[in-house]
């Protein structure tokens, strides 16, 4: 049985430009895994991870309130 994936918020720093980097990843067990990038530049594979934040059910239902008040019909509209 494989464990429940765990979600992060992540803040880097780009190795190239030193701007910073925000996204949200999906980790598995031995955290390693996919995410979205929200801002920043590319990842280029040269960033420094800054702050990591692990979300728990409650940051969940937050955020989801929070998008569904911006986004009612699941985001289906983008413009």
């Amino acid at each position: 049985m494989t464990a429940r994936p765990r979600i992060v918020i992540d803040v880097d720093r780009d190795g190239w430009t030193k701007r910073l980097q925000l996204n949200i990843v999906q980790l598995d067990e031995n955290d390693g895994g996919w995410g979205y990038r929200l801002a920043g530049p590319k990842y280029n594979g040269s960033s420094t991870n800054l702050l990591r934040v692990e979300l728990d059910a409650r940051d969940a239902a937050e955020i989801r309130k929070f998008l569904d008040e911006a986004f009612p019909e699941g985001g289906a509209d983008r413009g």
